[in-house]
């Protein structure tokens, strides 16, 4: 049997792709690297490493949400703050701000009501920490030294 190496892309259906696109662009950040046309849009945090990390694809068909979640993973927990901060500021509706134990995790909705998540790792000393809610009004010293207390 073969072996996964890491996640490549994930592919989400939807019924605006212009403003879905928008969203992931002018919200997150991501780029758009290419287009077939008006029914796939590929986006990507990294051109230069990923071609496209998330395929935003035309033909959602009603309700039904395809996805559990999709995942970013942030280089710190400023990344965090600030994007719960933009979220906030934009009145984009947060479903929970989280620690899994080693880390500090913001999850939000996108336009369509997918569900997203972005998350940064903390340097755990003594393996896992704390888990559970958390605030992130809370400056990152102290989110960091609840989360390392357990």
């Amino acid at each position: 049997m073969g072996k996964i190496s890491g996640l490549s892309h994930v592919g989400v259906f939807v019924n605006d792709l212009d403003r879905m696109t928008e969203f992931y662009c002018g919200t997150l950040g991501l780029i758009e690297t290419h287009r077939n046309g008006d029914r796939i849009v590929f986006l990507t945090s990294n051109p230069e490493k990923e071609d496209h990390e998330i395929a935003l694809v035309s033909g959602r068909d009603g309700a039904p949400l395809n996805i559990q979640q999709i995942a970013f993973r942030v280089g710190d927990v400023e990344d965090v703050l600030g994007f719960y901060k933009t979220f906030k500021d934009m009145g984009i509706e947060i479903q929970q701000t989280v620690s899994h134990g080693a880390g500090v995790s913001c999850y939000f909705y996108d336009p369509e009501g997918n569900r997203l998540e972005v998350f940064a790792d903390i340097e755990m000393p003594n393996g896992r920490g704390y888990s559970g809610p958390i605030d992130l009004e809370k400056s990152k010293d102290d989110l960091v030294a609840q989360i390392i207390a357990g």
